[in-house]
């Protein structure tokens, strides 16, 4: 089976076109692949240092896609190729449990239903000590999370801490499917559902599917679709949304192979099931919507003109195939470019909003390297914590990277604000503050889903 990309990083999507996998005969090989061949030999038999023909065979293959000067064609190997399949999947080998930092510990935030986790016995709080024997106390989230996921079918022993007891738990890990659809009526605006789609993987579709139908229960009559930073996915699920939303027979994406030769996607029963939305939509871009979004997005804004609201979208307009070529490998090559249902082609362009709505300035402050700032320092993160400031209502004096006592005065009063030691020093539970600060105003705020569901609601 072969996989098509179109997803601005490694996101890709199933075509209904055939690729052949099949490798050339030695006899069909040209003729300047002799010297590909005299290369490895004399590497093989000359080099100062031992070598693999894996490692060659793999050096070779990367040279090869390479040399077409096309970020989207690469080798997929081993972790590589891994990462690809969950994210085309939406799914990984786990025990249905969320693990978060919790002050010095990790502890089990959430368990899913059904899982090995719950049918385990663990419970919300306890704290994550080891896995597989081996200890996980100082380890970060991510770090730990690693040791617990694997292959499904395999087993991890979890040690967790509860009422000062210590327990091991034996698992088997199980397939674990993550959302990549979300839905809520919009809090000023009942009558708006706002749908958020991560990325294009296998549940997408179905996901949408059912949080439309809840969304409409809950009373709402039209909907945002929001793609911001959905780098892209599955062509068969944007394939099934779009066709959701639109006639039977109107065109969704035009594919177009290098011999010029274009075959037209439709929406139809095969790919909606009969299920239709026919709410008013508008949809959420910006520069981080990429190629299935820009699919989806385009498709209803040229057959329903359906708004396009926020920023001009990533531009990639090229289709790539992935075909395994062991069980640890797998290559992503660029085989044709796709074009809008009125034939535009958006490579390196992208889509234009109907309605321009930017990001708010203070989402493009810089983070904060440092674990704490007081007076006298000077830095790009007193800069930033001076911004920081200024975007929440305080006034830090002029932005200008020096921590003065206006700018102690600033924090002090941040600090009296939200309950926090009032000592005029940003520390690690001060910058934390103010970053959750910032989140919850745009949260609050966020000027392109305003305007979205404005017209949405038209």
């Amino acid at each position: 089976m072969s996989v098509t990309l179109v997803g601005g990083g490694v996101i890709g999507y199933l075509t209904h076109t055939a690729v052949s996998a099949a490798a050339p005969s030695t006899a069909s090989l040209p003729a300047g692949f002799n010297q590909v061949l005299q290369t490895y030999a004399t590497i093989q038999s000359g080099y100062y240092k031992k070598t693999t023909s894996k490692q060659l065979t793999a050096g070779a293959i990367n040279g090869m896609l390479e040399s077409l000067k096309d970020p989207y064609s690469t080798y997929l190997a081993n972790d590589s190729k891994s990462s690809l399949d969950s994210t085309l999947s939406a799914s990984f080998g786990g025990i249905g449990a969320t693990v978060q930092q919790s002050g010095n510990k990790l502890t089990i935030e959430s368990i899913m239903p059904n899982t090995p986790s719950k049918k385990a016995g663990l419970k919300v709080g306890d704290q994550l000590i080891a896995v597989d024997g081996k200890s996980v106390e100082k380890a970060d989230v991510t770090t730990a999370v690693d040791k617990i996921r694997g292959k499904i079918g395999t087993t991890v022993k979890v040690t967790i801490k509860r009422n000062s007891a210590q327990q091991t738990f034996a698992m088997k890990r199980a397939k674990i499917t993550t959302d990549t659809v979300v839905g809520a009526l919009d809090k000023t605006d009942k009558h708006v559902g706002v749908i958020t789609m991560a990325t294009f993987s296998e549940p997408t579709a179905k996901q949408f599917q059912q949080t439309v139908k809840k969304l409409r229960k809950q009373g709402a009559t039209s909907f945002v679709l929001d793609l911001r930073g959905n780098p892209g996915g599955m062509l068969d699920q944007a394939l099934k949304i779009a066709s959701m939303c639109l006639k039977n027979g109107q065109t969704i994406v035009k594919v177009q192979d290098r011999n010029g030769n274009t075959q037209n996607y439709k929406a139809n029963k095969k790919y909606d099931d009969g299920f239709k939305v026919t709410e008013p939509l508008a949809i959420l871009i910006d520069g981080n919507s990429a190629s299935a979004s820009e699919i989806l997005s385009a498709a209803l804004n040229e057959n329903l003109g359906s708004p396009l609201v926020g920023e001009q979208s990533y531009g990639k307009g090229t289709v790539q195939n992935v075909m395994p070529i062991s069980k640890t490998a797998e290559v992503k090559l660029t085989v044709a470019k796709w074009l809008t249902p009125k034939g535009n082609w958006i490579n390196k362009k992208g889509l234009t909003p109907t309605a321009k709505v930017a990001y708010p300035d203070y989402l493009s402050i810089k983070s904060i390297s440092a674990k704490s700032l007081k007076l006298g320092d000077e830095s790009g993160n007193v800069k930033s914590l001076q911004q920081l400031l200024k975007a929440l209502g305080q006034d830090p004096g002029t932005i200008n990277g020096f921590y003065g006592p206006t700018t102690q005065a600033a924090v002090t009063a941040f600090q009296k604000a939200n309950h926090l030691p009032a000592n005029g020093t940003a520390d690690e539970k001060t910058l934390s503050a103010l970053v959750a600060k910032l989140v919850a105003k745009y949260q609050d705020q966020d000027p392109q889903l305003q305007a979205a569901v404005k017209a949405a609601a038209k």
